[in-house]
């Protein structure tokens, strides 16, 4: 190996972020680490690198998903409450109203009855005037 470029064990552990005793591996027995092995181990130590992070951010997007479901989930069902209490309160709202009306015609009625017998009380009070100048008139008459 003394015509292609090499770097020190101690080195090629340092560059490549591991061990010495698994950068001393690469040496193959030697001292030195050729420079292709460590482009090649750098190469395939960001790619695994790369690939330790993408499966990182598939866990992280994983679970937002699931977070995010489980939010729908629950916002489907509050939605379907809300439109059942709006179902429930539209029902007594025209409940109120129906009962509203009749208790507006119950009251017009009343007030119909008020007026009769305020008529028939002045009917009354007039009648029995008239029946006591009837009954003046006779006794002034005699």
């Amino acid at each position: 190996m003394p015509d292609e470029a090499s770097i020190s064990v101690t080195e090629g552990a340092r560059i490549l972020g591991v061990p010495e005793e698994e950068a001393r591996e690469l040496a193959g027995g030697e001292d030195r680490i050729p420079l292709e092995t460590i482009r090649s181990r750098a190469g395939a130590a960001a790619i695994a690198r790369e690939l330790a992070h993408a499966r990182e951010e598939v866990g992280r997007l994983s679970g937002q998903l699931k977070e995010v479901r489980a939010s729908n989930a629950r916002l489907q069902r509050e939605i379907k409450e809300s439109v059942q209490e709006r179902r429930r309160l539209t029902e007594e709202v025209l409940e109120l109203r129906a009962a509203a009306e009749e208790r507006l015609m119950l009251m017009e009625r009343i007030e119909h009855i008020a007026v009769v017998e305020r008529e028939l009380e002045e009917s009354s009070s007039e009648l029995e005037r008239l029946r006591s100048r009837k009954l003046l008139a006779r006794l002034l008459n005699r």
